[in-house]
C-alpha cells in the first residue's frame, strides 16, 4: 500500500516537470523513479516530490502521468478575477457592484448554489436564486450563522431553529422550493468560548466563487465599503464547494429541519 501524496507534481515548476520528462524518456533516469536518481539527475529539493509522485510507475506510465500534468498545466485557461465593490467609488474605478454580482450569479445559476455564511435582512437579493430553484431545478445549501444566545447547551438546537424559523418567515417569503440550511451548533451555545460561522463565500455550478466581506444586507449591498473577489475557476470552485460539503458528511454542521 502506498502512502497517499499530499499535493502530487502540483508544485513542481512546469520547466522542471519537462526535464524531468526529457531524462526519463531518454534513460538518463530509471523507472521507478527514486529520490537519488533524481538528485543524482540534477533536480535538487524536487526530486522527492517527484519520486513520491511517480511511486511504481514504469517508464510509460510515468512518462503518460508527466505528459498530462503538463497538458492541464499548458491548456488550463487561468481563472480570471474580478474587484467586486460595495461603497463610494472614483470614477475611475474599474470594480463591480456587489449586488448586481450576487444578482447575476443567482440568476444565472443552471445546477447548484452554495452561500455561507452570510447575514440576511431583506427578500430581494435571493429572489433570482428562487426562480432558478423553480425555472431549472438548482439545489442551494445555505450555511448560516446562529448568534449565539442560546440560554444553554440543552436549548443550542431549539435556538438554533427558532433562528431559521424567522428567516423563512421575514427574508425567505416566497415559499417552495426552498434551499437546505445548515448551522454550526456551536455557534449557538452561550460562551464563552465563542464561535461564529464566519466564512463568507457563494460558489455557483462548482464553477464561480464570491467571496466577499458584504453581507446580504442593505448595509452590506448598498451602503459600507466592502470589498470582494470572483474567481471564475472551476478546479478553485470544486475546491471550496467541497469543503463547505465536507462539514455535511463529517456531521459538523446540523440540518434545519422544520
Amino acid at each position: 500500500m502506498t502512502t497517499p501524496v499530499p499535493f502530487g507534481l502540483s508544485r513542481v515548476p512546469l520547466p522542471v516537470l519537462a526535464q524531468v520528462l526529457e531524462a526519463i524518456e531518454q534513460g538518463r533516469i530509471d523507472c521507478p523513479a527514486t529520490e537519488a536518481d533524481l538528485l543524482a539527475g540534477g533536480f535538487g529539493a524536487l526530486s522527492r516530490p517527484v519520486a513520491d509522485a511517480l511511486t511504481g510507475c514504469n517508464r510509460s506510465a510515468a512518462c503518460a502521468a508527466i505528459r498530462l500534468v503538463i497538458a492541464e498545466r499548458v491548456h488550463r485557461p487561468p481563472p480570471r478575477l474580478r474587484l467586486v465593490w460595495t461603497g463610494p467609488e472614483s470614477w475611475a474605478s474599474i470594480s463591480r457592484d456587489t449586488s448586481m454580482v450576487v444578482r447575476e450569479l443567482f440568476a444565472f445559476a443552471r445546477r447548484s448554489v452554495i452561500v455561507g455564511g452570510y447575514v440576511f435582512d431583506k427578500p430581494e437579493i435571493l429572489e433570482p436564486l428562487h426562480t432558478a430553484m423553480v425555472e431549472r431545478g438548482v439545489t442551494a445549501q445555505l450555511f448560516v450563522d446562529i448568534p449565539g444566545s442560546a440560554p444553554s447547551m440543552h436549548t443550542a438546537d431549539a435556538f438554533a431553529t427558532t433562528v431559521i424559523d424567522q428567516f423563512f418567515r421575514e427574508v425567505w417569503t416566497f415559499g417552495l422550493p426552498k434551499p437546505d440550511v445548515y448551522y454550526d451548533p456551536r455557534t449557538a451555545m452561550p460562551g464563552p468560548p465563542w464561535a461564529s460561522l464566519h466564512a463568507k463565500c457563494i460558489v455557483v455550478d462548482d464553477e464561480r466563487t464570491l467571496i466577499t466581506s458584504a453581507n446580504f444586507t442593505d448595509r452590506g449591498q448598498r451602503r459600507n465599503i466592502e470589498a470582494g473577489v470572483l474567481i471564475e475557476d472551476a478546479p478553485f470552485a470544486a475546491e471550496v464547494s467541497a469543503q463547505w460539503r465536507l462539514l455535511i458528511t463529517a456531521d459538523l454542521v446540523r440540518r434545519y429541519r422544520t
